[in-house]
C-alpha cells in the first residue's frame, strides 16, 4: 500500500478509531484503504461520480483483501448513499465520519447542501479540505451550520492545503457567519 501524502495523512488523524466513513470523490480509495488497514476505521463507503475512478478503487480494494470492509457507491456526493445502504449494499450503518478533499470549496459547499438530511444528522465528524476559495468555504459552512472544531495545513509537491475538522450543528443553521477569520486577518494588519 501506497504512503499517505501529508494532506491526506492530516485527514486521517481527524478520523476517531472505529468510525464508519464515507470518502467522497474517492478516486484510487488511497484514504478509506489506509483508515482500515491501520485499524482506525471499520468500515469505510467509498464514494465517486464516475465509474473510471471507482472502478479504480475497486481493484484497489480487492487488491488490499478489503471487499468485506469497503462499499463501492456511484453517486454525486452523498446523495444516493441512503437508497444504496437500504438496499443492502455493504452494511446497515450510516456513516458517522464524512472526508471530501480534492475538490474546490464551491464545489463541497454544493456536496453539503445536496446531502440527505439523514446523512447530515448521522455524521459526527466532517473532514474537508477545499483547494480553492477557502475563506468563501469556511463562509458557507457557517452559514450551513458547521462549526469548525480544528484546522491544519499541509504542503504536497508545493501546494498547500488545509484540512478541516468540522461538526454539524442545525440550530446553528438559521445563524449567519460569524466573521471569526476576518476578524484574525484585520488584528494582524493593525
Amino acid at each position: 500500500m501506497k504512503n499517505l501524502p501529508e494532506r491526506l495523512f492530516i485527514a486521517a488523524s481527524f478520523v476517531e478509531k472505529g468510525s464508519v466513513v464515507a470518502d467522497v470523490g474517492c478516486d484510487h480509495g488511497l484514504l478509506p484503504h489506509y483508515l482500515i488497514k491501520s485499524g482506525i476505521s471499520d468500515f469505510a463507503y467509498l464514494i465517486d461520480k464516475n465509474k473510471g475512478p471507482l472502478l479504480r478503487a475497486g481493484e484497489n480494494t480487492e487488491k488490499y483483501g478489503l471487499s468485506d470492509k469497503c462499499a463501492l457507491v456511484l453517486s454525486d456526493g452523498l446523495k444516493k448513499l441512503p437508497e444504496f445502504i437500504g438496499g443492502g449494499g455493504g452494511r446497515a450503518d450510516l456513516p458517522d465520519t464524512v472526508i471530501i478533499t480534492g475538490m474546490g470549496g464551491p464545489l463541497i459547499l454544493r456536496i453539503l447542501d445536496e446531502c440527505p438530511e439523514e446523512i447530515r444528522k448521522a455524521v459526527a465528524t466532517w473532514i474537508l479540505s477545499p483547494q480553492s476559495l477557502i475563506e468563501e468555504c469556511r463562509e458557507g459552512l457557517s452559514r450551513r451550520g458547521f462549526v469548525i472544531l480544528e484546522e491544519r495545513t499541509a504542503e504536497d509537491k508545493g501546494k498547500h492545503y488545509v484540512i478541516l475538522k468540522c461538526s454539524y450543528n442545525s440550530e446553528r443553521r438559521k445563524g449567519s457567519y460569524t466573521g471569526i477569520y476576518k476578524i484574525i486577518k484585520i488584528t494582524h494588519h493593525l
